[in-house]
């Protein structure tokens, strides 16, 4: 775990993971000095960690996910999102924010526990051209992810909507909508309660939600 005063090939690695990252850490010059520690606590901010400039474990991870590289199998980012959820659908790369993995685990909370599943997480620049993305489109940076939420089969949609208004799952079912035999949120009820937790962008659009942890400003559209 590099600190401030250390001094090799460990910290020059450290610093051109963060070069590639795009934050800044001055020369490459295996010293972990001031303009390091900065770079690092930046980085730390952009992620949602704390902001110490110290590169601890959660502070390297953080960093690694920001940079394309192939999905390792099997490997999970929390406890309900898998690191292969997030890979671009053109070439099978991923760069995934951890403050998104987070704040998406903070939805599907919110949501009753319901299943939050990606259609899009990571772009390459070739695949967002293709979809007609926007040219700084945050899945660009691995900050934005269009979601559904599949709230339950039928069957049990049915079932809870005879419950309470006041429970969670009778008030999420009063907007249960069906396609292709399952239920799923209506994108207006997630983007909702996303708006409520916070994200800095929510997309509202007619089959999905889109949402994005962006570094800068808020953004709020319909498409």
């Amino acid at each position: 775990m590099p600190v401030t005063g250390d001094k090799g090939e460990q910290v020059r690695e450290l610093q051109r993971q963060l070069a590639a990252a795009r934050f800044d850490p001055g020369p490459v010059d295996g010293v972990y000095g001031p303009l390091t520690r900065g770079a690092v606590a930046r980085l730390q901010r952009y992620c949602g960690l704390a902001a110490d400039g110290i590169a601890g474990p959660l502070t390297l991870q953080a960093l690694a996910l920001l940079l394309p590289h192939r999905p390792q199998p099997g490997r999970r980012l929390s406890p309900h999102f898998a690191e292969a959820e997030f890979a671009c659908r053109c070439c099978g790369m991923v760069r995934v924010n951890i403050r998104l993995v987070h704040m998406l685990e903070a939805l599907r909370a919110r949501l009753g526990g319901r299943p939050v599943i990606v259609t899009s997480g990571y772009r390459c620049p070739a695949h967002n051209r293709a979809v007609g993305g926007a040219r700084m489109s945050q899945h660009l940076y691995g900050n934005a992810a269009d979601i559904i939420v599949a709230a339950a089969a039928p069957h049990d949609a049915a079932a809870a909507k005879n419950e309470a208004p006041g429970t969670s799952s009778g008030w999420l079912m009063e907007y249960i909508t069906e396609r292709g035999g399952f239920a799923y949120l209506p994108p207006d009820k997630v983007a909702d309660a996303a708006e409520a937790l916070g994200y800095p962008g929510v997309g509202r659009y007619p089959g999905f939600t889109h949402v994005d942890v962006r570094p800068n400003g808020r953004a709020r559209w319909s498409g």
